[in-house]
């Protein structure tokens, strides 16, 4: 089956990883290693949360602000582009700042889900809204993703899951990745592979 589609990640995915969580846990009041914040937000009273809430928007904002792109990102999605190959962008983030993020950067995204539009990874709205969105299957898509939630939503919804392990914490995530990238220039040559586009540039280049 073809590769019709890709999700991404945001954060650390498409840009360089920047947010230290395990600070915007402390700065809150929670654990250290507490566990993922927004769960952990839900729990809060709704004081607690409005001030938790201030400080997650002004960390991200400045993580906008302060964002580099991570190698290839760019010209990976400009290639998926020239391939007619839908991009979607899976966020725990609010969708403005992934919105500013492609601003910032001159990127061109198809469709955005953030946090704001329904329940965040793991779960598998994001990825089943986009696949509908972009008139695809999930076992068609991709989902490339440098954390933990990023594969199991994509296994939970029949997505193809990729870890992007460019982190120290990747060797513990492989297990629940199909394919496993070093980094995002990697991506292309697997698409080609899988949809036979290699074989099809050799026998044009022999001719």
């Amino acid at each position: 089956m073809p590769i019709r589609a890709v999700i991404f990640d945001l954060d650390g995915t498409i840009t360089q990883p920047y947010l230290d969580f395990d600070g915007i846990r402390e700065e809150m009041g929670l654990e250290k290693n507490g566990g993922p914040i927004l769960e952990a937000m839900e729990q809060m009273t709704p004081e607690q949360r409005r001030r938790a809430e201030v400080i997650l928007h002004f960390h991200e904002e400045k993580a906008v602000a302060e964002s580099k792109l991570n190698a290839g990102a760019r010209e990976t999605l400009a290639a998926l582009r020239e391939r007619n190959i839908p991009i979607g962008i899976l966020t725990r983030n609010r969708k403005d700042n992934a919105w500013a993020v492609a601003h910032k950067h001159g990127l061109q995204f198809d469709a955005v889900v953030g946090r704001e539009d329904g329940p965040v990874k793991p779960d598998t709205f994001g990825v089943l809204h986009l696949c509908r969105r972009f008139g695809v299957e999930p076992a068609q898509t991709l989902l490339v993703g440098d954390y933990l939630f990023d594969l199991l939503c994509a296994r939970a919804a029949g997505a193809i899951p990729v870890l992007l392990a460019n982190h120290d914490r990747a060797e513990e995530f492989t297990r629940h990745a199909d394919f496993t990238l070093a980094s995002l220039t990697e991506l292309l040559p697997l698409i080609d592979r899988h949809n036979g586009r290699s074989e099809s540039y050799r026998r044009l280049q022999e001719n």
